[in-house]
C-alpha cells in the first residue's frame, strides 16, 4: 500500500503535502498511552450486540440484546461503524490480532446483509430517507469501510464502491437535502472520491444534491449570525455544532472543482468559529443542539452545554485539510494541536469512557456509554494519532506535532527512518535522528509554534543551522547522511487569556491560562458562588506559582495561605477545578 494517497492528478487545486496512511509508530509518552487506552476501550464493544440489527434483517434471532440508546434504537448498526473506524485505523500503524478478528467479523455480517444493488444498511431501504441515515449514518459507515480497507481488509473497498454507486442513483436524492442533519451529507461522497476507489460521479452527485449555496453565501459574507441561525427549507429546528463537518466536505469540493466561492465560504466559517465560538484551549462552544448559544457566549458553567468532542473532531479534520493546502500557515496545525490535547485527550477517561463535553469549571461530567457520537469520533481520532505528527511528499517531510515516535518514510528511492524523541507537551525538547542506507537530498520542515516566546535555534549535528520565528516552519534543504540529528527546544511559557462572554462577573476579572499548547486548570472547591477567586491580579498569577512534583505541575500560593494546585486540564478526572479563576478588580 502506498504511504500516502496523492490525489492531485484528479483535482483542480493540488495539496502541497499529504497525510501518511501507514509507517508511523508511537513509541512512548502521552500519545502512546492514549492510543493504547483506545485499543482497550474498543475491545469492550461486544460483537453480538453490534450485530443485532444485521441479524434481524437476515431473519436470524439475535443472540444478545442490542446496545440501548439513540445509536441503536434509531440509527441501526451505527456501533459496528464505530468499531471499524477504531480498529481499521489502529491496524494502519500496527497489527493487533483481536481488533483484526473483530474487524473481519463485522465485515462478514455487513457483507452477508448487503443487497444485490449494493445497499448496506441493516434497515429497510424505504427507511433510508428518514432520520439521519443519508447523512450522519452514511458518513460513519463510509469512514469505517475506508479505515478497514486501509487497515488491511481490502474487501471493504468493493463493498464501499457498490454502496456509493447505490447512493449515486438513490431514488431519494431529490429530498435528502431537506432532511434532518442534511448539511452533513456533503462529507461522505468526497471521502469516497478521495479514497483509492473514487470516481467523478461521487462529486457530481454530491454537488447536485447537497450543496447549499444560500448557506455558503452567509459564510462568504461573514454574517455574525451565520453559525447559529439556519433558515433552510425542511426540518432543522436548531443550530447544530455538527455543521462544522460540512465544511470538511466543502473544502474537498473546492479542491475538486477549483470554485473560489467554496474556499471563501470555508475560510469565512473558519474565521467566524475562531472569533466567536472558541474557548482558550480550542474548545468549540457548540454542541449537537445549541438552542441557547449565540456569538461570543463562551459558556463555562457545568449546567451549560458546550465544547462537544464532535465539534472539535470536525474542527481538527478541517484544519488538517487546510494544513495540506497551506502548509506554511502554522495556525492550522496549532488548531489541530489544541483540539487534540485540550478536548479529545482531555475527554478520554482511561480506557473506560470518552466524555461527551469538555466542561471547564467545577467538575467534568461522568461516564455516558460506550457508543455515542463523541465516543465514535473519539475512537477515530485516537486510533489515527500517528497520522497527525507528519505530512509529506516523496522529497519533503514536515514535522508538525511532536512525540516519541518512529517514522519509516518511503521516499520512492529508499526508506528513511526518522526517530523522533520528545516529552511534548510536558517539555519542549525535540530530537530527530535520521537513518538510511545511503545519503539523500530532501527538504525537512520543522514547526515552531506561535506560542514560543522568541526565535528558536534549530541545531543540525550539534551546531546551530538557523533560527526560526514563532508561528512558522524552519525549512532545511540539504543532503542528509545516516546518523544526522536535528534538535530544538521550544520553551513552554504561560499566556494569559482574559475572558469575555456570558459568564463574566461584575467586579471581577476572569481569565484562563495556557502553558505552551495546554490549557491549565486550578484545582480546588469553589470559594465563591461564581467560582474560585484568587488574590492578586491576573498578570501576577505566574509570579505566585512554584514548581510541583511533576512537569507542568505548579502550586499557586494565595494571600491567605491557601495552596491551589495548577495542572494541565487534560489530566483532570474527578477533581473540583476551574480553568477560569476570578480576580477581584482593584
Amino acid at each position: 500500500m502506498k504511504q500516502f494517497e496523492d490525489t492531485n492528478a484528479k483535482v483542480a487545486v493540488p495539496d502541497q503535502l499529504f497525510t501518511p496512511l501507514h509507517g508511523v509508530r508511537l513509541t512512548g509518552g502521552l500519545l502512546r498511552d492514549v492510543f493504547d487506552n483506545n485499543i482497550r476501550f474498543t475491545q469492550r464493544l461486544e460483537m453480538d450486540r453490534m450485530r443485532y440489527w444485521f441479524d434481524v434483517k437476515r431473519g436470524i434471532t439475535p443472540s444478545a440484546e442490542r446496545y440501548p440508546g439513540h445509536f441503536e434504537d434509531n440509527l441501526k448498526g451505527q456501533t459496528a461503524s464505530q468499531y471499524l473506524m477504531s480498529a481499521g485505523n489502529v491496524l494502519r500503524w500496527e497489527d493487533h490480532g483481536t481488533l483484526r478478528r473483530g474487524m473481519e467479523e463485522i465485515l462478514d455480517f455487513i457483507e452477508a446483509t448487503a443487497e444485490e444493488d449494493g445497499f448496506l444498511m441493516p434497515i429497510d431501504k424505504r427507511q433510508f430517507a428518514i432520520r439521519e441515515y443519508p447523512h450522519y449514518v452514511r458518513i460513519w459507515l463510509t469512514y469505517g469501510l475506508i479505515a478497514a480497507a486501509r487497515g488491511g481488509a481490502i474487501r471493504a473497498f468493493p463493498l464501499l464502491r457498490r454502496w456509493q454507486d447505490w447512493f449515486n442513483r438513490c431514488p431519494d436524492l431529490p429530498v435528502i437535502r431537506y432532511l434532518e442533519l442534511a448539511f452533513q451529507g456533503v462529507v461522505a461522497s468526497p471521502s469516497v472520491y478521495f479514497s483509492e476507489i473514487g470516481c467523478d460521479q461521487d462529486m457530481t452527485v454530491c454537488r447536485t444534491y447537497y450543496e447549499e449555496t444560500w448557506r455558503l453565501a452567509q459564510f462568504i459574507a461573514r454574517e455574525k449570525d451565520a453559525v447559529h441561525i439556519r433558515r433552510q427549507p425542511g426540518y432543522e429546528p436548531h443550530p447544530h455544532g455538527s455543521e462544522l463537518e460540512a465544511f470538511e466536505g466543502y473544502l474537498d469540493l473546492y479542491r475538486y472543482s477549483g470554485a473560489p466561492y467554496l474556499l471563501n465560504a470555508v475560510l469565512g466559517c473558519w474565521e467566524l468559529y475562531k472569533r466567536d465560538w472558541q474557548h482558550p484551549g480550542g474548545g468549540i462552544v457548540m454542541i449537537e443542539a445549541s438552542p441557547d448559544a449565540y456569538p461570543g457566549c463562551r459558556f463555562i458553567y457545568k449546567d451549560q452545554k458546550y465544547n462537544e468532542l464532535c465539534c472539535s473532531s470536525f474542527w481538527l479534520h478541517l484544519n488538517q485539510r487546510l494544513h495540506r493546502l497551506f502548509p506554511d500557515e502554522e495556525k492550522y496545525v496549532f488548531e489541530m494541536e489544541q483540539s487534540l490535547y485540550n478536548v479529545a485527550i482531555a475527554n478520554q477517561s482511561g480506557d473506560s469512557d470518552i466524555r461527551y463535553l469538555a466542561i471547564l469549571d467545577e467538575h467534568k461530567r461522568g461516564p455516558v456509554r460506550l457508543n455515542h457520537c463523541c465516543s465514535g469520533v473519539g475512537t477515530r481520532i485516537f486510533a489515527s494519532l500517528p497520522e497527525y505528527l507528519f505530512t509529506m511528499t516523496q522529497d519533503t517531510l514536515s514535522c508538525d506535532l511532536y512525540a516519541d515516535a518512529v517514522l519509516d518514510w518511503d521516499t520512492g528511492r529508499q526508506i528513511v527512518q526518522v526517530r523522533e524523541s520528545s516529552a511534548y507537551p510536558a517539555a519542549g525538547q525535540v530530537r530527530l535522528l535520521f537513518d538510511m542506507a545511503e545519503p539523500q537530498s530532501f527538504t525537512l520542515r520543522i514547526r515552531v509554534p506561535h506560542y514560543a516566546p522568541a526565535d528558536v535555534p534549530i541545531l543540525v549535528n550539534g551546531s546551530e543551522y538557523l533560527s526560526c520565528k514563532p508561528g512558522s516552519y524552519a525549512v532545511i534543504r540539504r543532503q542528509w547522511q545516516p546518523g544526522d540529528r536535528v534538535e530544538l527546544d521550544i520553551p513552554m511559557v504561560f499566556q494569559l487569556h482574559p475572558y469575555t462572554g456570558a459568564c463574566e462577573v461584575p467586579g471581577f476579572d476572569r481569565c484562563a491560562f495556557t502553558c505552551g499548547p495546554l490549557l491549565m486548570a486550578v484545582l480546588g472547591e469553589r470559594n465563591s458562588e461564581k467560582g474560585i477567586v484568587l488574590s492578586g491580579r491576573p498578570d501576577s498569577f505566574v509570579s505566585r506559582l512554584s514548581p510541583g512534583s511533576r512537569p507542568l505541575h505548579f502550586v499557586y500560593r494565595d494571600a491567605d495561605g491557601t495552596r491551589y494546585p495548577v495542572v494541565p486540564y487534560l489530566e483532570i478526572e474527578q477533581e473540583a477545578f476551574t480553568c477560569f479563576p476570578l480576580f477581584r478588580q482593584a
